[in-house]
């Protein structure tokens, strides 16, 4: 692994003037063999971090997908077009890594979805095996029906996940939980939310923290909230009825990241602006608006797209294909366009979902000169310390532009 000092290309007054010098490891780039692949990596998708291991989607030569992790600069085959379904007689399809891609790394363990001919589900490797976490040859908790898990997006520690699936004959949806080998039911369409009589219609997101489960949710007449479930009992934490401190109105709350007690969300507000919010005992706190000026050189982020929340602190990409951290609970830019790593020039980041553990964010870049006839791409890691040494960190960060302003 190589460490790299990103070169931010404009430090703005105010908020922005406290941005960090910084220091990327890179992980895996597109003149990095592809481990049991065709030639070099051509792209990346879905990329997680827990404890310093990162696992990917990767792209190899022949255009073929497959399953990867890294860890302490070895990069290794999890899963591709070669590999065996545990405990099935057919491999995995290729295509399906991309078409629904997601991996989830939580504890010793990474999950991803995929798919062989007759079987397809969830899987997890514990950084020695691969073994099933869900398929559609196990029964949904009180029924006859399978498991067909339709979407990629999970949430796993350890034996512990939460997940989406339907049934595969009834067609039925819903929220369901791992714990260990037992599965349950958070939530489906045969239930209502608290003390309303509507069904629930549309599962969006979920997320797991400790012995909770954290998920989003509509019913048939519009009604949108999140909501919480512990030793089986349903609470509304935020819905289409709950206003920021400044009055304005939430509607479609969704993609719950819980960090203790504290949970972050997204939800639109006015004429379909996008904010970033936490939600603490009973108060509401506003934490990224896109209508707000971005730090750096970008003018609107756009819109926002995928995020993280740990350690009470936040790491975002925007539309505008730039990431962004609140660390030290000031809005900085991570890394976006224009800016200079290992001597190249920066098109665009892009951070999912599970790209940070409250240690360390992982995401890829595109550098100038990338196309379709020529790659030129990194996976990336940067360490954003722990929120108690932020206000030493920022000091220092503080001082330091201080100095480059007087003598500007």
């Amino acid at each position: 692994m190589n460490r790299l000092l990103v070169t931010l290309s404009m430090l703005a007054a105010c908020h922005a003037a406290l941005a960090q010098p910084w220091t990327f490891t890179k992980i895996v780039d597109t003149d990095t063999q592809v481990p049991g692949g065709a030639g070099t990596y051509t792209g990346f998708d879905a990329i997680s971090i827990d404890g310093g291991r990162v696992g990917f989607i990767g792209r190899d030569s022949s255009f073929y997908f497959g399953v990867y992790d890294s860890i302490g600069g070895a990069s290794r085959r999890i899963a591709d077009r070669f590999t065996d379904l545990p405990n099935a007689n057919e491999k995995f399809q290729s295509d399906l890594f991309s078409l629904l891609p997601g991996t989830a790394a939580g504890g010793s363990s990474l999950s991803f979805f995929g798919a062989g001919t007759t079987l397809g589900g969830l899987y997890t490797h514990d950084g020695t095996s691969l073994r099933v976490l869900v398929d559609n040859s196990v029964h949904i908790p009180n029924s006859t029906d399978f498991f067909g898990v339709d979407i990629a997006a999970h949430d796993v520690h350890g034996d512990d996940a939460v997940f989406r699936a339907r049934g595969m004959t009834s067609g039925g949806s819903g929220v369901y939980r791992k714990r260990g080998a037992n599965f349950e039911t958070v939530a489906d369409q045969t239930m209502s939310p608290p003390n309303r009589a509507d069904l629930f219609s549309r599962f969006k997101s979920w997320r797991l923290e400790g012995d909770s489960t954290y998920f989003s949710a509509d019913t048939a007449t519009g009604y949108s909230a999140l909501f919480k479930s512990q030793g089986g009992v349903l609470s509304t934490l935020v819905d289409d009825t709950t206003s920021l401190p400044d009055g304005r109105h939430l509607s479609n709350p969704n993609g719950p990241c819980p960090d203790g007690e504290t949970v972050l969300f997204k939800a639109s507000v006015g004429t379909g602006h996008d904010v970033l919010a936490t939600k603490s005992g009973e108060s509401i706190q506003l934490i990224v608006d896109d209508a707000m000026d971005p730090p750096g050189p970008s003018t609107s982020f756009n819109g926002i797209n995928q995020f993280d929340y740990q350690n009470g602190t936040l790491v975002f990409g925007a539309n505008d294909l730039t990431i962004y951290t609140n660390y030290g609970g000031v809005l900085q830019r991570l890394v976006g366009p224009g800016d200079i790593i290992d001597g190249k020039v920066v098109t665009s980041a892009l951070f999912y979902n599970h790209g940070f553990d409250g240690t360390a964010a992982a995401f890829w870049v595109t550098f100038q000169g990338d196309s379709s006839f020529h790659y030129d791409r990194a996976i990336c890691t940067v360490t954003i310390p722990a929120p108690g040494a932020a206000g030493l960190v920022l000091v220092s960060a503080w001082a330091a532009f201080s100095r480059k302003h007087r003598t500007a």
